[in-house]
């Protein structure tokens, strides 16, 4: 009974293996294609982030001294390979040499790059939201800065939320207006006191005063 039930399913197995050899040899050459495909991805994901790499190297470490020229070139490592960290580290340092250097508008666009690209997983958020609001205030756009400030104040990193308040404290400072130049006053001479004298002169009898004359 045994032996009979074994040769049937072996008969079977042949009959379903002869049916369905084609669907068994694509299902095996869709995971090795699979297979594939996933190893070269790796491996060109690696080598794009190497590549990116050696380039923000290489734009940091460069001999030129003007800071803008570096900021551009940073930003041109993130414009190449946005979509790995090493891209996101570019931006955001180039965002800050612009700042640094006082270029107000290219660092807002730039913090507002990476605030717009890195929103859900960036690294660097509070420090692209801190200085956007700077840039913003020195635009003369205090109201959003401040706003900005206060809602890093509550920050659990320390450091950001102390210069959130120190940032905050600062654009809140009203200078008083300078005090207007006072006038000079002018002194004027003091006028002699002639009413002492008229009165002497009234007590003192005239020479030609008939009285006096006969007094005598």
């Amino acid at each position: 009974m045994s032996e009979t039930s074994d040769s049937d399913i072996l008969m079977n197995g042949e009959e379903w293996f002869a049916k369905n050899w084609r669907l068994l040899l694509n299902s095996a050459l869709m995971i090795l294609v699979g297979v594939a495909g996933y190893n070269w991805w790796i491996n060109s994901g690696a080598e794009s982030a190497s590549a990116a790499e050696e380039e923000l190297h290489s734009a940091i470490s460069s001999n030129t001294t003007n800071l803008l020229q570096m900021a551009l070139e940073l930003n041109g490592v993130h414009v190449k390979h946005p979509k790995n960290k090493v891209g996101e580290r570019a931006l955001i340092l180039s965002a800050n040499i612009a700042l640094q250097e006082g270029e107000y508008e290219t660092a807002k666009k730039r913090f507002e790059s990476y605030l717009s690209e890195y929103e859900t997983d960036g690294n660097w958020l509070t420090e692209a939201k801190i200085g956007q609001a700077i840039c913003k205030e020195a635009e003369g756009d205090v109201k959003s800065a401040i706003n900005v400030y206060q809602s890093l104040t509550n920050s659990i990193s320390s450091s950001i939320s102390g210069r959130s308040i120190a940032l905050l404290e600062s654009a809140k400072v009203d200078l008083d207006p300078l005090p207007s130049r006072p006038e000079p006053v002018k002194e004027e001479p003091e006028k002699p006191n002639t009413s002492k004298g008229i009165e002497l002169e009234t007590n003192i009898p005239s020479p030609l005063d008939p009285e006096a004359l006969d007094n005598k």
